[in-house]
């Protein structure tokens, strides 16, 4: 995978809080966060892509490398004829052919290995754009569901200053969850109550992540010591 790829993968996952703040003024949320997903669409292909080149690649390896084993099994059967028939020229020649397979076998072995990892990393990669994608993908509903809600209260009565306000103010208020569950900036318009409530519920996942896998770890040597 190139690094220009793979920087932009880095960059997507990781998110950028400036960038999205930077695309948000002037613009509807949700086109911005719709541009977002479909930026994500564009690297999972390229990442798809990337991909098939490589196990393409790996293929033709593993291929040219079954070939040279072969070839070179196959040739020490014929020198032990060849010596069997006193025809040390023959053996020779075979033996020679021999060298130079075994010293294109441990270059190619290593690119089969190179190859294997890349693909690997593709496959992580996707996962976790994929999974980025739906995160996204939630917020962007959850963001319009909010705005729905808040437009509709307001319709709902008298379309006075204050009802108007109201509704500008829920709506600014569900897109500042958006910004703080997207990038982790609470400090726009977010009432101090849900940054908290946020941060707080950010540590509790956090926390149940390292039980869950401390968990795992101790059943895992209980496994050992049993076995």
């Amino acid at each position: 995978m190139s690094d220009t790829l793979q920087d932009r993968v880095v960059r997507l996952i990781s998110g950028s809080a400036h960038a999205l703040l930077d695309k948000v003024e002037g613009l509807a949320p949700e086109a911005v966060m719709a541009q977002a997903i479909r930026e994500i669409d564009q690297v999972v292909a390229e990442v798809r892509a990337e991909f098939g080149r490589i196990e393409a690649s790996k293929h033709q390896v593993a291929t040219r490398l079954a070939k040279l084993a072969g070839e070179h099994e196959d040739l020490a059967a014929k020198a032990e004829l060849a010596v069997l028939e006193g025809r040390d020229d023959l053996a020779a020649a075979s033996l020679e052919r021999q060298t130079l397979i075994e010293d294109q076998l441990p270059v190619l072995q290593q690119n089969l290995v190179d190859h294997g990892e890349r693909a690997r990393q593709c496959e992580s990669y996707l996962r976790a754009l994929l999974a980025r994608k739906q995160e996204r993908e939630a917020i962007l509903a959850e963001f319009l569901a909010a705005r729905r809600e808040a437009t509709q209260a307001g319709t709902a009565s008298e379309d006075s200053p204050t009802d108007h306000e109201r509704r500008v103010g829920r709506a600014e208020s569900a897109f500042d969850r958006v910004v703080a569950r997207e990038t982790g900036i609470v400090n726009l318009a977010t009432a101090p109550g849900d940054a908290m409530k946020l941060k707080e519920l950010a540590e509790l996942q956090r926390r149940r992540r390292i039980e869950d896998r401390l968990s795992a770890l101790k059943a895992q040597m209980a496994d050992r010591a049993t076995s």
